[in-house]
């Protein structure tokens, strides 16, 4: 079980440095892609190199940034209505934490297989994106892959909290500062 809860902490990290990545190249290349439109028409035309596709790389990045981010943070990512819950004992609480986890590892799987069965259609149809012409292939896979990775990491986090009770409660952390 111990094994089961590392695996998790290893793949929050590594959806941490994913999600991190993608937000970097996402600000670098709107940061190109404004210089760039800069020059150009600071120069009358005569800089002559305008980046092209800087919309589908900062989408298809902020896409990845969610998915990890998602993944990275999911048993921090509940939102607690104060008025429903002041009065629950924790372990209801937690229940219903985990319950909740539950249904994330559903719908990160369910992700997961569209985005899988929308790579495929894409590498078998052969389609690509508008402006930078790359197969949609390795965008829905690792997009699928992420997917993956939150339901796998919702199903480890929700059996960690029916195991050990313990769960991440904002309310807690809220009321001590």
């Amino acid at each position: 079980m111990e094994s089961l809860f590392k695996a998790s902490g290893f793949i929050s990290k590594l959806c941490q440095f994913i999600g991190s990545l993608c937000i970097v190249i996402s600000v670098l290349a709107t940061a190109v892609g404004v210089t760039t439109r800069y020059l150009f028409k600071l120069t009358n035309g005569e800089f002559g190199f305008v980046m092209q596709g800087g919309v589908e790389i900062v989408s298809y990045c902020m896409l990845f940034s969610l998915l990890a981010a998602f993944a990275a943070y999911i048993e921090r990512a509940q939102i607690i209505v104060d008025l429903f819950t002041q009065k629950m004992p924790k372990s209801v609480k937690g229940f219903l934490m985990a319950i909740f986890l539950l249904g994330f590892a559903v719908i990160g799987a369910i992700f997961a297989w569209g985005l899988y069965e929308s790579a495929v259609e894409a590498h078998e149809v052969g389609t690509f994106t508008q402006d930078l012409r790359i197969s949609f292939t390795p965008i829905y896979s690792f997009a699928a892959f992420l997917s993956g990775l939150l339901a796998i990491r919702s199903l480890i986090e929700s059996i960690k909290i029916f195991k050990t009770g313990e769960f991440f409660d904002a309310e807690e952390i809220a009321h001590e500062s």
